[in-house]
């Protein structure tokens, strides 16, 4: 599935298998959502504030919290993930006017 892979500051497109584990190699570990609405969802890594993580600026900003680590933005359809929607494609624009 589509998703957009959120790394600190930096964000990109990736294509990831919509299994657990691959949700779980992507964050760093044990899976937690936060509901963005829109139809999508981000993924993170339920215990990243114990393993210390940095904070995520981009992430943060996206869903209103505070995020550390790796996040995934990705599609929900009832209780299953699917492809980023359309609404988080200017996510990818916001981080190419922080690169600049």
């Amino acid at each position: 599935m589509k998703a957009i892979l959120i790394k600190g500051t930096l964000c990109a497109w990736v294509e990831i298998e919509n299994r657990l584990e691959a949700l779980q190699y992507a964050v760093g570990g044990y899976i937690e959502t936060v509901p963005l609405g829109h139809g999508a969802v981000m993924i993170v890594d339920e215990e990243g504030r114990l393993k210390g993580l940095a904070r995520s600026t981009v992430a943060s900003l996206v869903a209103g919290t505070d995020i550390v680590g790796r996040a995934l933005i990705v599609g929900i359809d009832g209780e299953e993930f699917c492809d980023v929607p359309e609404y988080f494609h200017d996510v990818l624009q916001f981080n190419e006017l922080l690169a600049k």
